[in-house]
Formats: structure tokens, sequence, C-alpha cells
């Protein structure tokens, strides 16, 4: 009798230790179901949402450039992207057929394209927004047109060597376009469209969008109608003197600003890998070569000798120094002696007598011999 109270004592604890283990998985289970449900369904619904979607990105426009006065240097203008999604071609050769007469693109490349086996094949950009209506007007399965930007820029060549331009991505090359593509380029936004596991847009599904943000706007220091006359003053000169290139800085000597920055001959920044005159391809050099030296700014590139430039600076010293005043006198026979060598100045038989104001409008050696 007592044997049986302890057997059925032992199979109490053992049904009782079943039971809490039981109990326990079970409550964990629901604890872990109820987890997934509630805190963790954001992130699996973004999951199970990141598997189905396609993803096409949207180019933002980039940020306009200004001048000091708001006179708009640089801008965007409305294109398209023509892109082909392989899954979910259903007649190839009429796509095939459409976009070569559409685009103007050789049908054999269009095929290449078309009937390579990608995600999504890219067939044009900057497409004008005119076509791109046209192509989607046909509705054709698989064919893709969404909204891009290309950079224009309304003066053409003003200010080319500062402004510098974009690429076909719209990122930027040379001069400020690459100085602060950061802070121009904006982001992109994103269209997203549920699929199915063979990557087919499901139907009847709309698609959802991202949209993006517009780059900052950019303004200069740099003022349009100086720049401008500067242009049409260097041009000027670089015919008058048979110049091969001419640099003009118009520069506020109280903070630095730069009003003006002029290296002619400037290029057509709306078609900036088109050479020139005065940037010729020449032998042994490469088109590259040839690009790049149209692209240099000479103001900033370039090293030159003081030479006469540098007398504003030492007679700006000389006054503010007290050395010399507007009306001292000087004698320029049209040289001056520099321990054993005779510099002649600009005007071989001299200007002979001279106030120090005349002196520094005439650039005469003598004066500034002098003060140095």
């Amino acid at each position: 009798m007592q044997q049986r109270q302890v057997t059925q004592s032992h199979h109490r604890k053992k049904n009782a230790i079943i039971f809490l283990m039981i109990f326990f998985i079970t409550a964990f289970l629901i604890g872990r179901l109820v987890y997934l449900m509630v805190w963790g369904s954001s992130y699996y619904g973004d999951k199970a949402t990141d598997i189905h979607e396609r993803e096409r990105e949207i180019k933002a426009a980039r940020g306009c450039i200004y001048d000091r006065n708001g006179v708009l240097l640089a801008s965007n203008e409305t294109v398209c992207t023509i892109s082909v999604i392989h899954s979910q071609l259903t007649d190839a050769e009429t796509v095939i057929r459409e976009l070569s007469n559409l685009l103007e693109i050789d049908e054999q490349t269009v095929r290449k394209k078309v009937e390579k086996v990608s995600s999504r094949e890219k067939i044009a950009s900057n497409v004008p927004i005119e076509t791109g209506d046209q192509i989607r007007n046909r509705k054709l399965d698989g064919v893709k047109v969404d909204e891009d930007y290309k950079r224009v820029y309304p003066y053409g060549n003003l200010a080319s060597k500062i402004l510098g331009f974009t690429g076909g991505d719209n990122q930027g090359i040379v001069g400020l376009e690459v100085q602060y593509d950061k802070e121009l380029e904006g982001q992109p936004g994103k269209i997203l469209t549920l699929t199915d596991a063979k990557g087919i847009e499901l139907e009847g599904v709309g698609e959802r969008r991202k949209e993006p943000v517009v780059g900052n706007d950019l303004y200069l220091t740099i003022d349009y109608n100086i720049q401008k006359y500067c242009m049409q003053e260097a041009e000027k000169l670089m015919e008058q003197k048979q110049a091969e290139s001419v640099q003009i800085l118009v520069m506020n000597p109280q903070n630095g600003e730069m009003y003006a920055s002029v290296d002619v001959p400037e290029f057509d920044l709306n078609s900036p890998f088109t050479l020139v005159d005065g940037y010729e391809q020449k032998e042994g050099a490469t088109k590259q070569d040839a690009l790049n030296n149209m692209w240099r700014n000479r103001c900033i590139n370039d090293t030159y000798e003081p030479g006469s430039i540098f007398k504003i600076i030492t007679a700006s010293a000389a006054l503010e120094e007290g050395v010399v005043t507007e009306e001292d006198q000087f004698y320029c026979p049209g040289y001056i002696t520099v321990e054993d060598r005779r510099i002649r100045c600009a005007r071989v038989r001299g200007h002979g007598s001279e106030s120090f104001a005349v002196g520094l409008q005439n650039s005469c050696k003598q004066v500034y011999g002098i003060l140095t």
C-alpha cells in the first residue's frame, strides 16, 4: 500500500513537471508570436515589402546657381529616362521597333539592350519630355518612362570656367558644379512597384512613390553685368592683339569678393565636349587633353610673374606708411640702375619730371624702383 502511494506520488510529480514544461514552452511561443505580430510587425512587413517590390530611382533636381543679384546662371530642364524590364516584356519585337523609331537609335543597339537579361536596362537618358510622352502613350509592356532632369545654362558660355558643368548622370565634373556637388545634387526619390516571384508587376496594384528632395541653391559673388562686360572686352582685346587667351579678374579689395572672372576663349556649357576655336586638338595629343585644356581656368590654375601688377601693392604700401605722397616729384631718364644692371622703362626716352600720382599712371619703373 505504501509502495503504491509512492508510485502515485512519483507519477504526479512527473506529470506536474511535464505540465509545467508544456506550459512554459506554450507561453514562450505565444509570447514570441505576440512579439512578432505586434512589435516586430513593422520590421518584418518592410522585409516582405522589399522582397516583393521593384525599385526605380527618381533623380532629384539639382539646386540652381545664381549671381549676387539673383540672375539665374544654371537651372534644370525636365527630361525622361527610358528603360526596359526584361521580365515584363510581352512583345520584344514591337518594343525594339517602337523605341528605335521614337528615340532615333540604331535598331541593333536597342535590340542588344532589350534582349539583355537584367532587372532593369537603361535604353536612353535626357530624352525630351515630348518623346517620353509618346513612348508612354504606346503602353508597351516592360517599358518604363521615368522623369529626369538635365542641367541647362541660359547664357551659354558666360562664366563657363567658373560654373563648370555636369555629366550625363547629373553629377558635377569641373568648376563650382563639382566643388559644391553634395550641396547641389539633392536626394533622389523612388518608385516602388509590387511584383510576383518572377518580377512581373501585379495588376490592379498602384505604385508607391518617395518624392525626391531638390538640391540647395548656390548664390555667387559674381555679378552678371560685370562678368558680361568683362567678357566682351576680353574678346575684343584678344582679337585686337591676336592673343591666344585673355584673362580678367574683378575683385572687391575690401573683402576679396570676386565680381567677375573671365578667361577667353570660353566654351559652351550646354555643349562642353565640343572643342571651340583656340583649343584645337594638337598633333600627338588626345581629344581629352584638348578638352582638359579648354576647361582649365587659367585665372586660378596658371602662375604668373608679378610684373607691373605688383606695382599697385608697392605704391599702396608706400602711401599707407607715409613714405611718399601723391605730390612728391621724381625724374625718369628712361631707365633705372639696379646694382650693375640697367633696367629700361616702358618709355625708352623717359617720362622726365613727374609726380608720384603721374608716375603711378605711367607705370614708371623709376618711381617704383626708388620705392623698393
